[in-house]
């Protein structure tokens, strides 16, 4: 089984050393997959390969116009692969994650409970929605399949909105609570928290307020342990802790570090 994963990079004039660092964390979940025949294709802003990364010059800074150079490059491609994956350039999959999907049927394979890490306090938290996370691994033939009233590849759509709507009828195989497919990283540079119009140098240059709003918005937050992406936490402590200069103190309420 050969799975071909997607990443819209962060325009380098956003790009801070904390999401430079997240980033490196990114490349190195990839890099510790224990199944190996696998591709990811980052529109970015160069053109070159690196092993199994292939990188993709793009004039374009929006999302959705990167998406539309992958489709064209999954057009052109002869040998197509079997599962295709959407992946944000700060988040971290599971090592295990193409090695346990190679052994079961789905169309799609996607997480029932969204996984996430906010890494200004070192805890998780998991939220059930009623839609499919970025993150899922579609069967090729469905995430190329044209749909809505755009006529746009499924897996440009946009994934809170379309995919449940569209795999409603198919065969959606969900991964075990304590076992995510992935970790959405959750930062003051997340673009979904509208925090990257500015370059982030560092932990006084953003609105700490609005990121305690924005935090409270992912439910209940607390220690989570999971042997799957047990190796990335001590990273990610260290990630933070160098950007912000100061100690990660897992108190009952993190939120005392915005006040």
């Amino acid at each position: 089984m050969k799975y071909f994963f997607i990443t819209t990079l962060t325009p380098r004039e956003l790009l801070t050393p904390l999401r430079s660092a997240l980033f490196e964390l990114y490349l190195k979940s990839l890099k510790n997959q224990t199944h190996k025949d696998w591709e990811v294709l980052l529109v970015g802003e160069e053109d070159k390969r690196e092993g199994n990364f292939i990188y993709l010059k793009s004039s374009s800074k929006s999302k959705s116009d990167k998406l539309k150079v992958a489709h064209h490059y999954l057009l052109e491609i002869q040998n197509k692969p079997d599962f295709i994956i959407r992946f944000d350039d700060d988040d971290i999959i599971s090592p295990s994650v193409l090695q346990k999907a190679s052994e079961i049927d789905f169309d799609c394979y996607a997480d029932s409970f969204h996984s996430f890490y906010d890494i200004t306090s070192g805890k998780t938290s998991q939220q059930k929605r009623n839609w499919l996370p970025n993150t899922v691994i579609h069967k090729f033939e469905y995430a190329m399949a044209e749909y809505g009233e755009e006529k746009i590849p499924l897996f440009m759509h946009d994934h809170s909105q379309a995919w449940h709507v569209y795999y409603s009828s198919k065969k959606i195989v969900y991964a075990p609570k304590l076992h995510p497919i992935y970790l959405r990283i959750i930062s003051p540079t997340t673009i979904t928290s509208k925090m990257d119009v500015l370059k982030l140098n560092n932990v006084s240059e953003f609105n700490k307020s609005a990121y305690s709003v924005y935090l409270k918005s992912f439910g209940n937050w607390r220690k989570f342990d999971t042997p799957d992406f047990k190796q990335y936490f001590d990273p990610l402590v260290k990630v933070w802790e160098s950007f912000s200069n100061s100690k990660i103190l897992l108190k009952k309420n993190f939120l005392d570090f915005f006040r």
